[in-house]
């Protein structure tokens, strides 16, 4: 068995609820992103995106922000560091 290609994993910031959010990987299939595993459960946003950010740096996965009803997008750590207004 091999080992995952890095290249197609990910580590998400996503929220779970108006106010919680989650930090899990992904991987790339088929076009799609799919969940891999979970890093994190459900939390207060800056607990959660402090995490996320020191889980993708410590892995060397990108960093990808799934805020609910908007499609996936690069984290952009001058703009998302801030909890999103509802």
């Amino acid at each position: 068995m091999s080992a995952p290609d890095r290249r197609n994993l990910c580590v998400v910031l996503q929220q779970v609820d108006r106010s919680n959010w989650c930090v899990v990987r992904r991987k790339l299939v088929d076009g799609k992103l799919t969940f891999a595993s979970r890093i994190a459960t459900a939390r207060p946003f800056k607990p959660a995106c402090a995490l996320a950010l020191a889980a993708a740096e410590a892995e060397g996965l990108r960093l990808v922000f799934g805020e609910t009803g908007k499609p996936p997008r690069k984290f952009d750590p001058q703009n998302d560091t801030r909890e999103p207004r509802p």
